[in-house]
């Protein structure tokens, strides 16, 4: 499976871009770094969009991609999250005040965008993969995606604090092939992470405790003003099979 890390950042800055992963080059998780990483016929080669949740940094782009690839395309790109996710972005974000709504345009007949609601826990398939959303523990409603392809499956969990049922679901999975999961803040800034639905370093240890399983994981979502604090704190848990995402990189799972 293919994974391309178009931006893996917890904040923007220079040299530092917002969450969006490729899955095969036609599946998007989040949008957050699309427009800026990819040539404009390439995101006009996306089919499909995951979203994990409503947040900024996980939708920011879909304007833009949207924007950029009008009239490209015979079918309208389908963007995939639960109702409350595609609710937010419809209500405010695509909704003609701040952005045209891209699934009234060029027309509601072809649009550039179609919504399709994801049902948690209920496995779909899309782009030659079977998809699982599961509940994660955010500010705001969230998930992980689980992302099987030939028996193989990849977790990829959106923002979360302390959470059950993702690791619940993951213990079961055969032929786990990695989890991408963030971390945040610093350990001294944990009452902050814990109030806004985030991991640090010794949260994360906590959490993937709770997974139980010997598989590679990959941290994401790191804020740029603490990066190298988070950094020696992640390598100070002693764990072989932990790594940090690097964006522009093409992992192959």
């Amino acid at each position: 499976m293919q994974y391309r890390v178009l931006g893996c950042s917890g904040g923007e800055a220079p040299g530092f871009r917002l969450p969006s992963f490729l899955v095969e080059e036609r599946l998007l998780i989040d949008t957050g770094s699309v427009a800026m990483a990819l040539e404009v016929t390439q995101q006009a080669g996306i089919d499909h969009i995951l979203l994990t949740h409503t947040h900024l940094d996980h939708t920011g782009g879909l304007p833009h991609l949207a924007d950029n690839i009008l009239g490209m395309r015979s079918e309208p790109v389908q963007v995939h999250g639960i109702a409350p996710t595609l609710d937010g972005v419809r209500r405010y974000l695509l909704n003609d005040v701040l952005w045209p709504d891209f699934t009234r345009i060029p027309s509601s007949a072809f649009p550039t965008l179609a919504y399709r609601e994801v049902h948690e826990g209920v496995p779909f398939e899309l782009a030659g993969c079977t998809i699982t959303a599961i509940r994660v523990n955010h500010a705001v409603e969230c998930v992980a995606y689980f992302v099987e392809m030939g028996g193989r499956t990849l977790l990829h969990v959106g923002d979360t604090g302390p959470t059950e049922a993702v690791w619940r679901h993951a213990r079961e999975v055969p032929h786990l092939l990695a989890v991408c999961v963030e971390t945040t803040f610093p350990n001294r800034l944990q009452e902050v992470a814990d109030y806004s639905g985030h991991l640090t370093p010794r949260s994360l240890e906590k959490e993937l405790d709770k997974l139980d399983r010997d598989v590679p994981v990959y941290v994401y979502h790191l804020k740029p003003a603490f990066r190298s604090e988070i950094l020696a704190e992640l390598k100070r848990l002693r764990r072989r099979a932990l790594h940090v995402l690097e964006e522009g990189t093409l992992y192959r799972f």
